[in-house]
């Protein structure tokens, strides 16, 4: 640098308009940049956490309506279990008006498990000779049997209903007991 280029601007240029940085603004700079970084890296994590708990939120949510709404329906499906139970006694036949109403009844209790299956809800049903699970079963009441084991299901009295891990109502059972 020379004393003409001090008389044209009135000043000597700075150390980087001559292509040189000061060691402090780099590692500054440096710093801040790192700092950014981090910052960012700590909100894409916590946008991504939130995205999470809304979708579980929302999950839950949906489970808890599709509960709700199951518990209500289940006294119907119920009701209608027992009306094909009821006309099922008549012998088939004999009285065509109670033959068109049975399947007019299990025609409407399909259509109804059916659309509850494609809400996610699992219908318990268990078998004779099933094992008695308390989580998903309740004993009404138990029966001598000695051809089924003890504390095995000999009759399913009501269905249970399920909507993912959650139950609404546990299938009424009557367990055998030993003699």
């Amino acid at each position: 640098m020379n004393q003409d280029d001090i008389a044209e601007g009135g000043q000597s240029p700075e150390p980087q308009e001559q292509g040189l940085e000061k060691p402090e603004s780099t590692q500054a700079a440096a710093s801040d940049a790192d700092e950014l970084r981090e910052r960012l890296l700590r909100a894409l994590a916590d946008a991504e956490n939130a995205r999470k708990r809304a979708d579980r939120a929302r999950a839950e949510g949906r489970e808890t309506g599709i509960a709700e709404l199951v518990s209500k329906i289940v006294p119907a499906l119920d009701s209608l279990d027992l009306a094909i139970e009821a006309a099922s006694r008549t012998e088939e036949g004999t009285q065509p008006s109670v033959d068109a109403l049975l399947n007019g009844l299990r025609a409407t209790s399909r259509a109804f498990l059916d659309a509850l299956i494609k809400v996610g809800v699992e219908r318990i049903c268990p078998g004779t000779g099933e094992a008695f699970d308390p989580n998903i079963h309740d004993a009404i009441s138990s029966r001598s049997d000695d051809e089924t084991g003890d504390g095995l299901v000999l009759e399913t009295l009501q269905p249970g209903y399920r909507v993912a891990s959650r139950l609404v109502r546990p299938a009424r059972v009557v367990i055998a007991k030993a003699s």
